[in-house]
């Protein structure tokens, strides 16, 4: 099954603290929490602040794919990656 924008949008927040996204209390708090609580719909705004943290997964956000070779990775690849070297088979 295919992730959809909102899916890819949860699965960072998952990986982020709300406190790095808004400050505590704030609308902009409020709105992050409702979003990962699944009572907001993630928006345009909340795409283009995931992608400046995460600027190796802007394409991947909005699109859902992948571009190796310009480095637009996704959190999979990313993980994959990182196993690669701590085995010591990356093959770059």
């Amino acid at each position: 099954m295919k992730m959809s924008a909102e899916d890819r949008a949860l699965l960072l927040l998952s990986k982020i603290s709300l406190k790095d996204l808004a400050e505590v209390n704030s609308n902009e708090y409020r709105r992050w929490q409702n979003i990962k609580r699944g009572r907001a719909r993630f928006g345009i705004n909340e795409a283009e602040t995931l992608a400046e943290i995460f600027p190796q997964y802007a394409y991947w956000i909005l699109t859902g794919r992948v571009d190796v070779e310009a480095g637009h990775i996704s959190p999979e690849i990313e993980e994959v990656s990182e196993q690669l070297k701590s085995t010591g088979t990356d093959t770059e």
